[in-house]
C-alpha cells in the first residue's frame, strides 16, 4: 500500500490499495471509507465512493476524494470519473476540475430543468444521448440493487432486472456499435468486443450469486458486484469512445440511424449475458437471434419479470426523443404519439 495522506492530529490516512483497486480512507486504523478505482493506460478510472454508514455526514467523503485527486494532479494522472460523489465534489471545487481526461468524457449530469422550470431542448448527437442515458439507467439500477434496506428477495430481483437490462444492453451494442465500429476504428472496437466477453461474464457471475448457483458461492455479493460495476465503467469508456469516433466518421445523420438502430435493438436482445458465445460479425448475429429466442421462452417460463419501458433520455424535448417520436421542440405535450411508437420488447407484440 502506497500512503498519499496522513494526518497524525485527526488519526486518519489515505492509502492506495492497488490489490483491491481502490483508495482506502482509515481512521485510528479502521477502515471507514473507500473509492474504487480502475486502471486504463496512463489514467485512472473512478469508480464508487462509499463510507461507511455510522461515519456519514462527518465530511470523510470530501477528505478521501481530496486526497486522492490532489495525488493524481500531483502524478500528471488524467482521470474518466463515473462516481456520483466525485461529480458533486468537482462541482463544488472547479479547480480539481483539471483532472479530467477530455479525451475520454467523465460522467454525464442527467439534463434539468431551469429555474423557471421548463425542460430546454437537448441538442447533443443523438447516438451519444442515448448511450449516455442508457449507461446512466444502468448506473441507476446497479444502485438500486445495492440498496441495503431491501430484503433479499428484492434485491435477488433487482439484480436480476440489473442483468437483464445490461445483457440486452451488451448484446445491442456487439449488434450495433461493434460491427460498425470494426469498420472504422479496429483497435478500439477490438477493446471492446473484450470488454464485452468480460462484463457478461461478471453479469452471469452476478446473477449466479444471487440466485445460490453453487459455481459462485465462495465470492461475496460485495466483491461481484465491485468486479460488474468496474467493467461497467470500463465498458461506458470505451463506448463512450467508439461512438465519438462514429460521430466523425459517419457525420450526424449516419449516427442518427445508428441511434435509433440501437434502441430498437435493446428491446429485441438476449435477456441473459452470454459471454462464451460468438459476439461479432455473422456469427456474433446468428447466436445472438437463436440466445433471443430461447432466453424468452425461459423468461415465459419462469414468469421472469423484466423491464419493458424503453431506455430512452429522461428529456422529452432531446433531438433523440423528437427523431424517435416524430415530435418537434414546440409539439403540444397533449399530442405526443402514444405507445404504438415505443420500440417494444417482441414477447409483447
Amino acid at each position: 500500500m502506497r500512503t498519499l495522506v496522513n494526518d497524525s492530529e485527526h488519526d486518519l490516512v489515505v492509502v492506495e490499495n492497488d490489490e483491491l483497486r481502490r483508495y482506502e480512507l482509515l481512521e485510528a486504523g479502521t477502515t471507514v471509507g473507500t473509492l474504487d478505482f480502475r486502471v486504463l493506460g496512463s489514467r485512472r478510472v473512478l469508480g464508487h465512493t462509499e463510507i461507511t454508514e455510522d461515519q456519514r455526514g462527518r465530511g470523510l467523503a470530501t477528505t478521501l476524494i481530496t486526497a486522492v485527486l490532489d495525488d493524481l494532479i500531483a502524478a500528471g494522472v488524467r482521470v474518466t470519473n463515473y462516481c456520483p460523489a466525485v461529480e458533486r465534489f468537482l462541482q463544488g471545487h472547479p479547480e480539481y476540475v483539471v483532472v479530467l481526461d477530455p479525451l475520454h468524457p467523465p460522467i454525464q449530469p442527467r439534463s434539468g430543468a431551469p429555474a423557471g422550470g421548463k425542460q430546454q431542448a437537448d441538442h447533443s448527437a443523438p447516438l451519444q444521448q442515448l448511450v449516455h442515458a442508457q449507461h446512466g439507467r444502468l448506473r441507476d439500477l446497479a444502485a438500486r440493487s445495492q440498496d441495503p434496506s431491501m430484503d433479499g428477495f428484492d434485491r435477488r430481483r433487482s439484480t436480476d432486472q440489473f442483468a437483464a437490462v445490461a445483457a440486452q444492453h451488451a448484446a445491442a451494442v456487439a449488434d450495433v456499435l461493434l460491427t460498425a465500429a470494426r469498420a472504422s476504428s479496429g483497435e478500439d472496437a477490438a477493446v471492446l468486443l473484450e470488454n464485452l466477453r468480460q462484463f457478461e461474464q461478471a453479469l452471469r457471475v452476478l446473477k449466479g450469486r444471487a440466485y445460490g448457483d453453487a459455481r459462485f458461492l465462495d465470492l461475496s455479493a460485495a466483491e461481484t458486484w465491485r468486479e460488474a460495476e468496474r467493467l461497467l465503467a470500463e465498458h461506458e469508456s470505451w463506448e463512450t469512445k467508439v461512438v465519438a469516433g462514429l460521430e466523425q466518421v459517419h457525420g450526424a445523420e449516419g449516427t442518427t440511424e445508428l441511434a435509433r438502430a440501437l434502441a430498437i435493438r435493446q428491446w429485441s436482445s438476449p435477456t441473459r449475458p452470454h459471454p462464451n458465445s460468438p459476439h461479432a460479425g455473422v456469427a456474433g448475429h446468428i447466436a445472438r437471434q437463436l440466445w433471443r429466442i430461447a432466453d424468452s421462452t425461459w423468461d415465459e417460463l419462469e414468469g421472469r419479470g423484466l423491464p419493458t419501458e424503453p431506455m430512452m433520455p429522461a428529456n422529452e424535448h432531446s433531438t433523440l426523443s423528437h427523431y424517435l417520436f416524430g415530435t418537434t421542440d414546440d409539439a403540444d405535450p397533449a399530442a405526443k404519439p402514444g405507445t404504438s411508437h415505443t420500440p417494444q420488447d417482441s414477447r409483447n407484440r
